[in-house]
């Protein structure tokens, strides 16, 4: 055997020695572990998508919460939304204790222009906005589209109706408002402080609830529902 060939042969049982010695330490190194040490938690996708739909409530803010707002703002709802219009001729048919309507199971937000009340022609028209939530309570914002300053009110919801669904905003012992679905999605207002509107207004709901925030200072109201 040639003298060059010495030199090689153990360069190559030197690594293996080597190579061999290292895969033994790791190996000691991760018997040291406890079982699924290297596990990664995985997020419950559904869980996460209902928290950012609702709100997680440690996270809401103080105002929203105690407006109804939060993963804990929806109450059981009727397998029927109860939102369609009636017929022509059809008297609506009274509520009952129950299941809360689908449109009224959780907190929204609905806005729309609503024009002035009948034989008041000279008013300017409204941007009114109008949050429902499931525990009986709504507040609202009325900003006149002539720039004058944007009032707010709040209270209880009263269901009066389920075929169609249909409010009253009640204001301490005062109706505020009657608001009738004609979609699940769309409120009709169908009386202002006990008149009617001069056109027909509709509120469409959004997209973002809105806690009317000129209220935050405002404590909650307690709603019978």
């Amino acid at each position: 055997m040639s003298a060059t060939t010495m030199p090689r042969a153990l360069s190559h049982t030197l690594i293996r020695l080597f190579s061999l010695g290292l895969l033994a330490l790791l190996a000691a190194c991760a018997q040291q572990r406890e079982p699924g040490f290297y596990d990664v938690p995985r997020g419950d996708t559904v869980s996460d998508a209902r928290h950012r739909a609702h709100g997680d409530a440690g996270t809401v803010a103080p105002a929203q919460l105690q407006f109804g707002f939060g993963a804990d703002s929806q109450k059981k709802a009727a397998p029927d939304d109860g939102a369609a219009q009636a017929a022509p001729g059809q008297e609506a048919t009274p509520a009952s204790a129950g299941a809360t309507p689908q449109a009224l199971a959780e907190t929204r937000t609905y806005l729309g222009t609503i024009a002035c009340p009948a034989g008041q022609q000279a008013c300017p028209p409204r941007r009114m906005t109008v949050t429902l939530a499931p525990d009986g309570q709504w507040r609202a914002r009325s900003a006149p589209l002539d720039g004058a300053a944007a009032t707010a009110s709040m209270g209880c919801w009263h269901l009066v109706s389920t075929d169609p669904v249909r409010i009253v905003l009640q204001a301490g012992d005062q109706a505020h408002a009657t608001l009738e679905f004609i979609q699940a999605n769309v409120l009709r207002l169908a009386q202002l402080n006990g008149q009617a509107p001069l056109l027909e207004s509709r509120l469409t709901r959004q997209a973002d609830i809105d806690p009317i925030q000129e209220l935050a200072a405002s404590p909650a109201e307690a709603c019978a529902q």
